[in-house]
């Protein structure tokens, strides 16, 4: 039953770690990244217990390892270090996860090493299920964005597949509304925008560019030409709680951040009273 207990446990495993680093660095795992990364993972820990090695050399052994598998599941993706690093991470915790289950059972070492040996599959998949569902529910947690002040929220936008956080201000004098559909218009500045998208999104905004309808509005600064598009969904926090408003996304060509900390400028007229 050995070699049944480490292909289950190391691939599963494996395939926990990565996908929970990459959502704590805030992006979506690739399926089959994480089954090749897995796959690779598995096929090494069969012979770990047939090497004449051991100290240093089995550290670089699973060094090596380590970096195969980050470069398989993340290279070329935005933030590959960060999520190799997590991943390091959340392997550690998935691990260790076990035994601290049969530490608090027997409060010894040794019986707690003897528990986790006596049900591996049980025990590591058990405790490594509970870890991964804990990380994906304080991930949810922490990308809720909040309101810090009163005329200031976190806003969500969800668009060509992705979602965009941004740091919003209810600006009174925002009174655009989209002359087509009439529906208001929260500003963004378009490079705050275009620095959020990534992978597939950004692809997509670039085919998307050339077809997107533009309108001149006026500033007290002067006019501004915008671009006008159409989001899935836009959500506003208050506190922990979201609320869905209809309204279109105006990017602001050449636009940066309003502030040190606005993004967008909300528009009254698209807020709902339970805000």
């Amino acid at each position: 039953m050995y070699i049944e207990f480490v292909i289950l446990d190391n691939f599963l495993l494996t395939y926990l770690a990565g996908t929970s680093a990459a959502r704590l660095c805030h992006c979506k795992p690739c399926v089959w990244r994480m089954l090749a990364a897995s796959a690779v993972g598995t096929a090494v820990a069969v012979f770990y217990p047939f090497m004449r090695i051991n100290g240093w050399a089995m550290f670089a052994v699973k060094a090596t390892l380590w970096a195969v598998l980050s470069a398989v599941m993340y290279a070329g993706t935005p933030r590959a270090l960060t999520k190799g690093m997590a991943f390091l991470g959340c392997t550690f915790m998935f691990g260790g996860a076990s035994y601290a289950l049969g530490l608090i059972i027997y409060a010894e070492p040794s019986k707690a090493a003897a528990f986790t040996r006596k049900y591996p599959l049980f025990i590591t998949l058990g405790t490594a299920a509970a870890v991964y569902c804990s990380v994906r529910r304080a991930v949810k947690r922490l990308r809720v964005p909040r309101a810090r002040a009163p005329y200031e929220y976190g806003t969500q936008v969800e668009i060509f597949g992705a979602k965009l956080d941004f740091h919003a201000f209810l600006d009174t004098g925002n009174c655009v509304f989209d002359g087509k559909t009439g529906l208001p218009v929260v500003i963004v500045g378009a490079s705050d925008f275009a620095q959020k998208l990534d992978g597939a999104a950004a692809v997509e905004f670039a085919k998307k560019l050339p077809e997107l309808r533009t309108m001149t509005v006026r500033t007290p600064s002067g006019e501004s030409e915008i671009f006008i598009l159409q989001p899935s969904r836009i959500t506003v926090y208050s506190d922990r709680r979201g609320h869905t408003i209809n309204a279109m996304v105006g990017l602001v060509r050449g636009g940066n951040s309003f502030s040190h900390t606005h993004e967008m400028l909300l528009n009254p007229a698209a807020m709902t009273e339970g805000i």
